[in-house]
């Protein structure tokens, strides 16, 4: 029989090991996951600005369409009313102009159309149909300066995650969008 003058190591990891593997591994998950939401908020940050940009733009269409057919603007504090020519029939047909005194006239009686803030969104309201422009209102910002034969519409939203300590102010502000539109019709009221 043999004796067994030592103990022979069998194979395997040795508690300390163990130890320090788990806390490198806990490391390593905890800045995966650090970095994962950092990724995350990156990324809700950057739709949100995107959305805005694309809310502002399609107010600045609306906008810009009706104010360089309009026949006359008047601007309040967040509100701007232009009324343009009755281009369309009831029934969705194109009208003839009538030329009278120099000027072309559309039907009987222009259009009045709104742009205003109510509550959380922008509206464009013609006639008695109001079109959501923009949601999120709280971000937004309308100025409008009525410069004589053209008018300067500016958007402006701030973003939605911005970095500020408690003593700093904000490092973003908000971003801008300008336009500034010949009015084309002679203007009559």
């Amino acid at each position: 029989m043999k004796q067994l003058t030592s103990i022979q190591r069998i194979g395997g990891w040795t508690l300390t090991e163990l130890m320090m593997a788990a806390g490198i591994s806990g490391v390593l998950v905890t800045g995966l996951l650090v970095g994962a939401a950092s990724i995350q908020r990156s990324y809700f940050a950057s739709r949100h600005h995107v959305d805005s940009q694309a809310q502002q733009m399609r107010m600045m269409d609306f906008m810009n369409l009706d104010l360089r057919r309009a026949l006359s603007v008047t601007t309040e504090s967040e509100k701007l009313v232009v009324r343009i020519p009755d281009f369309y029939g009831n029934d969705g047909a194109p009208r003839d102009p009538q030329i009278v005194r120099g000027q072309a006239i559309y039907g009987t009686t222009p259009r009045t159309v709104e742009y205003y803030r109510e509550g959380s969104a922008i509206f464009r309201k013609e006639g008695d149909v109001r079109t959501e422009l923009a949601t999120e209102v709280s971000d937004f910002k309308l100025a409008f300066k009525d410069l004589g034969q053209s008018i300067m519409v500016s958007v402006t939203f701030l973003p939605k995650f911005q970095f500020s300590g408690s003593k700093a102010e904000s490092v973003r502000e908000g971003t801008a969008t300008f336009s500034t539109t010949l009015l084309r019709n002679k203007r009559q009221g």
